[in-house]
């Protein structure tokens, strides 16, 4: 029994002091100390008082967040600031292999056929204090699409179609460039160093043109079969992107054709890529 006594006294003298300690941490003590020096008219002696007051501030601290964050709502490529976790994966370079189902004297060449990314702007906003991120930005997205039948895209009558190449002509290439400044709004989900995105992307498109290769007794030609060719100026992907680290895999999907109805050929294209953060 007395030893339970000596036990019970113990954990609460611990008790005591743990608390003790939290509230010196989470409070401020303010003391004041008044001296009064006071001399007896009849004595003669000199009397002093010394009296202490104690004023206690309590100190609100803010609850911690579970996740490492950094604080900053933007990111810029090759920013020199150290990314933490929580910090987007739009910003960096990439490359990706670009198709489409085939149509007549419009069959595509996968392997030559690349869409390189440049993605130079972040803004985030982080949900709570949660692993996730609305993420948006700004970027940019060259397009070359390399056809492997012999013909080329141009427009007769205001509609863009692909025509077969003069009679005895062999096209040594033929592509067709299309340049965009892109705009996500995504929503992306991190946990440890793992990271999936998904969401939609705008695309402005500010140069286009179809282009042809071949040659002849007079040597080789390069020629330019007509720019902006019916392709929408605004569009619309759905993109999807997972990774570890900087190390991302992406895909895009054009739910809508490249060129309006009745303005050409209907080519609602896909992507797979490689992106690099930076």
């Amino acid at each position: 029994m007395k030893q339970l006594f000596t036990i019970a006294a113990l954990l609460l003298f611990t008790i005591c002091v743990k608390a003790d300690d939290i509230k010196h941490v989470q409070d401020t003590i303010i003391k004041t100390v008044v001296t009064e020096t006071v001399t007896d008219t009849i004595t003669g002696n000199i009397i002093t008082t010394r009296t202490e007051t104690e004023k206690i501030i309590p100190t609100v601290t803010e609850p911690e967040s579970k996740v490492m964050y950094d604080g900053s709502s933007y990111n810029f490529i090759f920013s020199w600031k150290k990314k933490k976790n929580l910090s987007p994966h739009w910003t960096g370079i990439g490359m990706g292999f670009m198709n489409y189902s085939d149509i007549p004297h419009g069959r595509l060449k996968m392997s030559t056929s690349h869409n390189f990314t440049v993605n130079l702007f972040d803004f985030h906003k982080q949900i709570k204090n949660s692993n996730w991120l609305i993420v948006s930005g700004i970027g940019s997205e060259w397009s070359r699409y390399h056809f492997d039948d012999n013909s080329a895209l141009t427009k007769r009558d205001g509609i863009t179609v692909f025509e077969p190449a003069p009679k005895g002509v062999n096209y040594k290439a033929t592509q067709l460039i299309a340049y965009y400044v892109t705009v996500p709004l995504l929503l992306e989900y991190q946990v440890s160093h793992f990271h999936v995105s998904a969401g939609v992307v705008g695309f402005f498109k500010y140069y286009s043109k179809s282009q042809v290769k071949f040659k002849d007794e007079e040597g080789t030609h390069k020629v330019s079969m007509g720019q902006d060719l019916n392709i929408r100026p605004v569009d619309m992907k759905f993109r999807l992107q997972a990774g570890i680290r900087g190390i991302n895999v992406y895909t895009y999907l054009s739910p809508f054709s490249m060129f309006p109805k009745d303005k050409g050929p209907k080519l609602k294209t896909y992507t797979i890529g490689l992106m690099i953060g930076i």
